[in-house]
């Protein structure tokens, strides 16, 4: 079969999927899309396959933070936070939809009590978020449970009612930093309250350590246990505790992180089974996914075979799991499976046992022609000082593959506090189908390796994360013969720093650049940033005002003089994380002094571009304009 380039329609036509659960009946799922800049909730028939969007107006948004935690389902009612900071109710029969709550800053991770009578959310007000309940009939004005912390996550109810569990974390802190978990006695069980008024916490609990981040809690079936996750080992593993998170003990599942930072409310790396006999889990190691069956309380581990490479938003209903999978040659797709061989009180099966995965919902449009694809691998060098990096590098593939050396794209993740997962990546996939070498970078201070790995970045922004860049390129000239004539820096958000940082504090190495949404000023940066990461900068690079002038320095507008390599960036003009002006100022200060800089913004656009038309254009453009500055150049 001849070469076929990916297409750009793969890119720009995909649609975002998130969010899976089962509904209570047996035969359907539901789950989150987003399409072409619009968010709807699905449901879809388990037996038939068919879907319906089961949301109109307001959209669905979660609006703590950068979104995430968008629903629950419970019997026939589905509850939403939607764009005009309430959350709503839909009863899934009649289509009847109403506001339960007061319109707020923002609402998000709604989560039904037991008896179905009280919905537990986030609200976000005046510099704060806490954790309130609701009427899920919105008959009376909700309750604030939480005391004012700068900022809460996850609210999940106890079996009984009588409990309520959330995550908390101070002002000057991330949730992958440091953080605590509260555990609220409400007294009695929320089947027994007359009025919301009942609910008032009658004792809170605190689980917490200097330098530990807790993370997603969750009550056992029989209520008799918490379990939660905690890096305090060095890798984010799961513990289990009394029910107000008294004599935690560390389960045991070996190297890698179980969940991810809590970038986004709703984010679980685990669920109990209906029985409580067993716990499920994805484990992260080397930046692929495994799925894991922990049986309970003895603790042993199996490991579910799956031929996918990340998974996302598990969620379990009895021994059922629904969540969203890809692969290296398959995007994005929820997933049905059944983990059969669980045995009686959670013996487990052999390894692998589990009736097969059943796809129900695919991200991409169009087919994937697979025997074009690159084949990823992830790889490791030695950086600045000896110190261990990881990436995935993605090989070119097709007629341009065989004439050595190859050009090579480097790009940088967001976060920076993320990692890029051996898995679907269409825009890693286009480029190397045009015979590009693509390789994706997990620097020092990104999640995934361990909480030694993920700390290195402290106070060493814009130094580890451009060295490392520029040491992988290094790495892929010596052993895959890229040429160092032709190589590239991308990347969007934090990786959009590292992009100008690169260009402007090593000037002689990179031939160009494209930044997305980039920080160019430190000090402009964190005044228009979202309240969620106010003060992240600060941890990464030293505390204001002591800290100002290695502001100064670490920011790439200082240097901006020394750029020589012609650069591209991309701006939503929408931007509430990273102000437009940023890349205009950047932009204009490249000019004039003769240097190359095309600025694109998009109107209505925010941190991250949503709508097709855009997506494509952004692609297109990058494409000319690599063409331009770095193919034409002579090997």
């Amino acid at each position: 079969m001849p070469h076929r380039s990916l297409p750009i329609e793969r890119i720009y036509l995909a649609h975002e999927l998130a969010e899976p659960t089962f509904g209570d009946r047996d035969d359907e799922i539901f789950y989150g899309r987003r399409a072409d800049g619009r968010r709807s909730i699905v449901r879809q028939s388990l037996a038939t396959g068919l879907a319906e969007s089961v949301t109109a107006e307001p959209r669905p948004m979660g609006g703590i933070g950068y979104g995430g935690g968008i629903y629950a389902v419970r019997a026939e009612t589905l509850v939403y936070a939607g764009t005009d900071g309430r959350l709503h109710a839909i009863h899934l029969e009649t289509g009847e939809q109403r506001a339960i709550t007061p319109a707020y800053e923002g609402v998000a991770a709604p989560s039904f009590s037991p008896c179905g009578r009280y919905v537990a959310f986030l609200c976000e007000q005046d510099r704060r978020c806490n954790v309130l309940l609701a009427d899920a009939g919105g008959d009376a004005l909700p309750v604030k449970i939480s005391a004012d912390p700068w900022y809460a996550f996850n609210p999940v109810s106890s079996p009984d009612g009588s409990r309520l569990a959330w995550l908390e974390w101070d002002q000057l802190e991330m949730p992958w930093n440091e953080t605590r978990l509260r555990v609220a006695r409400l007294g009695k069980s929320c089947g027994s309250w007359k009025t919301l008024a009942e609910a008032i916490p009658a004792a809170i609990a605190t689980i917490g350590k200097p330098r530990v981040s807790f993370a997603a809690p969750q009550f056992s079936p029989d209520g008799k246990h918490l379990a939660f996750t905690s890096d305090e080992s060095g890798w984010r593993s799961i513990y289990v505790a009394g029910p107000d998170g008294e004599n935690p003990v560390r389960i045991e599942t070996g190297e890698g992180e179980i969940g991810l930072p809590d970038w986004l409310p709703g984010m679980y790396g685990y669920r109990w089974s209906g029985d409580g006999a067993n716990l499920y889990a994805v484990r992260r190691r080397k930046s692929r996914d495994s799925l894991l069956r922990i049986a309970w309380p003895a603790g042993k581990v199996s490991e579910l075979k799956s031929d996918w490479a990340e998974i996302r938003g598990l969620n379990v209903r009895d021994d059922r799991l629904v969540y969203v999978a890809s692969s290296p040659s398959s995007p994005p797709t929820v997933v049905t499976r059944e983990a059969d061989g669980a045995g009686a009180k959670g013996a487990p099966g052999a390894a692998g046992s589990g009736k097969a995965e059943v796809a129900r919902a695919a991200s991409i449009v169009g087919v994937i022609n697979r025997e074009s694809l690159s084949e990823p691998q992830v790889i490791s060098w030695k950086s600045q000082g000896g110190a261990e990096t990881w990436g995935v590098f993605y090989p070119a593939v097709g007629p341009e593959a065989e004439r050595k050396p190859r050009p090579l794209i480097v790009f940088i993740h967001g976060g920076p506090t993320s990692e890029v997962p051996l898995t679907w990546n269409a825009q890693a996939q286009y480029f190397a189908t045009r015979g590009w070498h693509y390789l994706c970078v997990n620097h020092r201070g990104g999640t995934g390796f361990g909480r030694a790995f993920q700390d290195q970045l402290l106070g060493r922004w814009g130094v580890v994360d451009i060295e490392d860049a520029r040491s992988g390129a290094e790495h892929i000239f010596q052993s895959r013969s890229a040429d160092p004539k032709r190589v590239v820096i991308t990347g969007g958000s934090a990786g959009g720093y590292s992009t100008l940082g690169a260009l402007a504090r090593q000037p002689e190495f990179w031939t160009a650049g494209v930044a997305l949404f980039p920080i160019a000023n430190m000090y402009d940066a964190v005044m228009g940033a979202h309240r969620f990461e106010r003060h992240y900068e600060e941890g990464l690079i030293g505390r204001l005002p002591e800290a100002g002038p290695l502001w100064m320095e670490r920011s790439p507008l200082t240097y901006v003089d020394q750029v020589r390599a012609p650069v591209l960036l991309f701006h939503g003009t929408e931007d509430k994380a990273v102000p437009h002006q940023q890349s205009v100022d950047f932009a204009e200060a490249v000019r004039r002094r003769g240097g190359i800089a095309e600025l694109v913004s998009y109107e209505g656009e925010g941190h991250g571009f949503a709508r097709e038309e855009n997506r494509r254009d952004m692609i297109q453009r990058m494409e000319r304009f690599l063409e331009k500055y770095v193919l034409s150049l002579q090997r």
